[in-house]
């Protein structure tokens, strides 16, 4: 059974706003602005989210096949 689990998503967004202190300060030592957004960061996200969420769908879809088949 998949289940939609928010913690999942909450370190991955922890991720991104990590990342996003490290562009932050590459930008300043730069001088020019690389940082994302607030929307940026969360898209980000939110991608990621979906990326393991598919995964975790895809290994659910090859278990029943599995066992279809066996």
């Amino acid at each position: 059974m998949i289940e939609m689990n928010l913690q999942v998503f909450n370190d991955l967004l922890k991720i991104e706003r990590e990342r996003q202190l490290v562009m932050q300060d590459l930008s300043q030592n730069l001088g020019i602005d690389i940082s994302f957004s607030e929307e940026e960061i969360m898209n980000n996200a939110l991608s990621a989210y979906e990326k393991h969420i598919d995964k975790e769908i895809t290994k659910e879809v090859e278990g029943w096949m599995k066992s279809l088949f066996s």
